[in-house]
C-alpha cells in the first residue's frame, strides 16, 4: 500500500468532526477565521454562517447572509466579507452590527458567465498589497464561446475594485492561495490539457496549458499572445520548450498516488503551532478525501518542488482549508457533483497536532548531483547509507486534448552515492541524470530513524523543471 493508515497519523494529527445543527446543509465552499472563536463558513446553495465557539464540542451558527449564487471562497479582508459568486466579487457589510449582513456590494463584476454548469469562479485570495485574486473556470465542453469572457483565467482585483487578466489556461482552478513570500498560486484539475492535477504559480502572462483560454488572447487585455494552433504529439516536457508562454506547473500531484482531484491551498503560517512543516503548503483532495503537503523551492527563478501525503482518512471531500486562531486546520467539505471517499456528503472537521514529530521526509530539494533529503527527526546511519534504502524513478506526463493521460517515457535511476550528514538530518542523492520538466518519483522503504522506526510516509513526488547551473 502506497499510503499509510490514517491510524497512525493520528497519533501526530488528531482529527475530529465539529458538529453543526442537523437542518444545516453545511457544504463548506469558503472560510474566514475571524476574531474570536469564531469562523465565518460559505457554503454552496449560496449562504454564509457564523460559527461562534468554534473549539467547542458546541458550535452556535447565525445566518449571516443569503441569496448568493454558488460563492466558492470567503476571505476576511478590510472588516468586511468577500466572496466570489458565478459572476462577480462581492463585498458583505454588517453596517449597523446585529450580525448579519445588510450590504451586498459589487465590488467587482464583468467576466462572462453564459449558464454553462462547470462555469464556477473562486476566491478571493488577498495578496499583501490589498489586491484581491479571482479564478474561472472554463466553460468546459462548449468550446470558443465570446459571452464567456475570461473563463479559464486568473483576475487580480485591485484596491478600488478595478481589474485585469493576469494569466490564462486554467481548467478548474479550485483552489487559489499565497504563499508566505506572497506569491499567487492555484490548483487545477486533471482532464483534456492537464494528464494529472497540477499546482501553478500564478504570474503575469503565463499560460497554464488549457486551450480553450486561448480564445481570448487575441484581445487587447491579454497578457500573452498565442495565436498559431498548438502543436500535436508533446509531453509536457516538449511543450515548455515549443509553447510560447506555456508554463509547467510547481508541482504535479501523481494521479492516486497524490490524489485525483486537487482542492485548496493554505500556507502554513502558525510558526510552529501545526508541527514541523512551517511556511510549507497544504492541499485539499476532493476525491481520495485527504490533505497533502508541499514543499516549493525557487530555481533559476522559477518555482518547483515535491509533495507527500499528510492525513487520510477525512469525512468527506476536503474542498476548503483554514487555520484556526489556535493553529489548528479546519477541513470544509463538500462532495455534491462527484463522488468521495468517506461517510459523509457534506461537514467541517479539526485537524490538530499532538506535540509528537512524525518521522517524516521534511524537504526534497534539487542539488547539482541529484537531491537533497532533510527530515523531522534523526534518522538511523545503518539504513540511511544504503542505496537499496531508497527507489528512485522519472517521468513525464503527455500534453494532449484527450482526457488525463498515463506517465511516459519511465526511466528507473540509479544512485551514483548517499551522502549523509553528521547532524543525521540531511541526506544528499547523487543521481546518474536529471530531466528537466519530469516528476521524480521517490521510494524512501529503507530508511529508519534513531530510534528504528519507519517513515510515516516514505514517498515524496519532485517536479524538475529546471535544473541547477
Amino acid at each position: 500500500m502506497w499510503f499509510n493508515s490514517n491510524a497512525a497519523e493520528k497519533d501526530y494529527y488528531k482529527l475530529t468532526t465539529v458538529s453543526f445543527p442537523d437542518d444545516l446543509k453545511l457544504e463548506v465552499s469558503g472560510m474566514a477565521t475571524l476574531p474570536g472563536d469564531r469562523m465565518a463558513i460559505a457554503i454552496r446553495k449560496g449562504e454564509v454562517w457564523i460559527a461562534d465557539k468554534l473549539s467547542t464540542d458546541n458550535p452556535v451558527y447565525k445566518q449571516f447572509a443569503s441569496g448568493l449564487h454558488e460563492p466558492l471562497g470567503l476571505a476576511l479582508h478590510k472588516g468586511d466579507l468577500f466572496t466570489v459568486q458565478r459572476s462577480e466579487l462581492t463585498r458583505l457589510r454588517d453596517t449597523n452590527f446585529d450580525g448579519r449582513a445588510d450590504e451586498y456590494l459589487t465590488f467587482a463584476k464583468g467576466w462572462g458567465v453564459t449558464g454553462n454548469y462547470h462555469e464556477y469562479a473562486y476566491g478571493p485570495a488577498v495578496d499583501g498589497e490589498g489586491n484581491l485574486w479571482v479564478a474561472l473556470n472554463c466553460s468546459i465542453g462548449q468550446g470558443p464561446n465570446p459571452n464567456n469572457l475570461w473563463r479559464g483565467w486568473s483576475l487580480r482585483v485591485k484596491p478600488d475594485g478595478s481589474w485585469a487578466p493576469i494569466s490564462g489556461g486554467l481548467r478548474s482552478p479550485s483552489g487559489i492561495g499565497i504563499n508566505l513570500d506572497g506569491d499567487v498560486f492555484a490548483t487545477d484539475q486533471q482532464g483534456n490539457w492537464f494528464p494529472t492535477c497540477p499546482l501553478v504559480h500564478v504570474k503575469l502572462g503565463a499560460f497554464h496549458g488549457h486551450a480553450d483560454a486561448l480564445q481570448f488572447t487575441s484581445n487587447p487585455e491579454a497578457t500573452f499572445k498565442l495565436n498559431q494552433p498548438l502543436p500535436k504529439n508533446l509531453t509536457v516536457a516538449d511543450a515548455a520548450k515549443r509553447i510560447p508562454a506555456y508554463q509547467l506547473p510547481a508541482v504535479w500531484f501523481p494521479y492516486r498516488k497524490m490524489g485525483m482531484s486537487t482542492t485548496d491551498i493554505l500556507a502554513d503560517s502558525t510558526q510552529g503551532k501545526f508541527g514541523p512543516f512551517s511556511g510549507q503548503i497544504f492541499c485539499g483532495e476532493f476525491t481520495m478525501s485527504f490533505v497533502s503537503r508541499v514543499f516549493l523551492e525557487k530555481v533559476r527563478g522559477e518555482y518547483q518542488g515535491a509533495c507527500f501525503r499528510f492525513r487520510d482518512g477525512l469525512d468527506c471531500a476536503a474542498l476548503r482549508l483554514q487555520w484556526g486562531l489556535d493553529g489548528s486546520m479546519y477541513i470544509g467539505q463538500s462532495n455534491r457533483g462527484w463522488n468521495s471517499l468517506g461517510t459523509k456528503s457534506y461537514g467541517l472537521q479539526r485537524l490538530q497536532w499532538t506535540g509528537k514529530v512524525p518521522f517524516e521526509i521534511k524537504s526534497m530539494s534539487v542539488t547539482r548531483q541529484g537531491f537533497r533529503l532533510s527530515f523531522t527527526q534523526m534518522f538511523d546511519f545503518n539504513t540511511a547509507v544504503r542505496a537499496n534504502s531508497y527507489n528512485l524513478k522519472s517521468y513525464t506526463y503527455p500534453y494532449q486534448s484527450r482526457y488525463g493521460g498515463e506517465p511516459v517515457d519511465m526511466k528507473i535511476h540509479e544512485l551514483k552515492f548517499v551522502k549523509l550528514d553528521e547532524s543525521g538530518l540531511f541526506i544528499d542523492l547523487a543521481v546518474d541524470e536529471l530531466r528537466e520538466g519530469y516528476v521524480y518519483e521517490l521510494h524512501a522503504h529503507g530508511v529508519r530513524d534513531h530510534k528504528g522506526s519507519k517513515l510515516l510516509h516514505p514517498e515524496a513526488y519532485y517536479t524538475l523543471n529546471r535544473v541547477l547551473k
